[in-house]
């Protein structure tokens, strides 16, 4: 615990994400969860079976009513973020908003808008960038270890949809898109944060399972001259967890970075690393 003042959060939308993030403020030291909004309360019942025992309200008006939220979890459908950040926004309040962002640019920039001329903290739900072994991974690309950057490659595969599916979150017009939207963001904003502006994209998209595209291939070019393929799938056979992977190769050296490691081959020592094979695994930094 610190001296600080706790964050009072609530989150809006309680199905799978709205719960998840319930969990992990639940056991933040430093954050304490003041309520859910959700038009079905009959989710009550469920909240509190899972150890969420915060109070459920129909609205965030009623929400309001009853407590004074910090900060505003928007876990809702894809194409609902827009309204219910509108209305979030109505009083000062922290954002943070499950990804992907909007089904569409203007409303994302919409959105950005709104948050930026309120002055509050955002956030989009990117997390894999906070993942000590992608922070690694990115500082060593962002500290010269590999010279100038000359290509990568990237990948995200899951066994998840292999037949048609029902719900908003297979109809284009909702969710915004199938894998690229909802799996390979996080790539792609990974990508984005390494090696900047993309200047250029040339893209493949294929929908052989459900209504939205199952898998695409994307060859990115980027503003400082970096160019790569995003290759990915959620109708990969073998692949229970999400396998995700880049390789980014520079003039000093190529980096692979995986879920448990990064692996760095030089051609010269350079950052404090030795020519030929290096390795940094996850759990040496977790432990740090």
């Amino acid at each position: 615990m610190t001296d600080r003042t706790t964050l009072r959060a609530a989150i809006v939308g309680a199905g799978r994400m709205g719960m998840i993030h319930g969990h992990l403020l639940n056991v933040h030291p430093e954050t304490e969860v003041v309520g859910f909004v959700d038009r079905d309360t009959g989710l009550a019942a469920h909240l509190a079976s899972q150890g969420l025992r915060a109070p459920l309200y129909p609205s965030l008006a009623a929400l309001r009513a009853a407590a004074s939220p910090d900060a505003l979890f928007v876990c809702t459908p894809t194409h609902t973020h827009l309204a219910v950040i509108r209305e979030c926004l109505e009083r000062p309040v922290h954002l943070f908003v499950e990804k992907p962002l909007a089904t569409t640019r203007a409303d994302a920039e919409a959105i950005v808008k709104l948050a930026t001329d309120a002055r509050v903290m955002h956030a989009a739900g990117y997390v894999y960038a906070h993942l000590p072994v992608v922070q690694a991974a990115r500082e060593l690309v962002a500290g010269g270890v590999l010279g100038e950057l000359l290509r990568f490659t990237a990948h995200a595969y899951v066994s998840e949809v292999f037949s048609a599916k029902q719900g908003w979150f297979f109809q284009k017009e909702l969710s915004g898109g199938g894998v690229v939207a909802n799996m390979a963001s996080h790539l792609l904003f990974v990508l984005g944060w390494m090696f900047g502006d993309i200047r250029r994209v040339v893209a493949t998209t294929r929908s052989h399972a459900s209504t939205v595209d199952d898998s695409a291939q994307a060859l990115l070019t980027f503003a400082n001259g970096v160019t790569g393929l995003l290759d990915t799938s959620w109708s990969m056979p073998g692949t229970q967890m999400l396998d995700y992977g880049i390789t980014i190769d520079g003039r000093r050296g190529t980096l692979f970075l995986a879920r448990e490691r990064i692996r760095l081959h030089l051609l010269e020592a350079a950052g404090g690393y030795d020519k030929g094979w290096n390795e940094i695994h996850a759990s040496e930094l977790a432990a740090d």
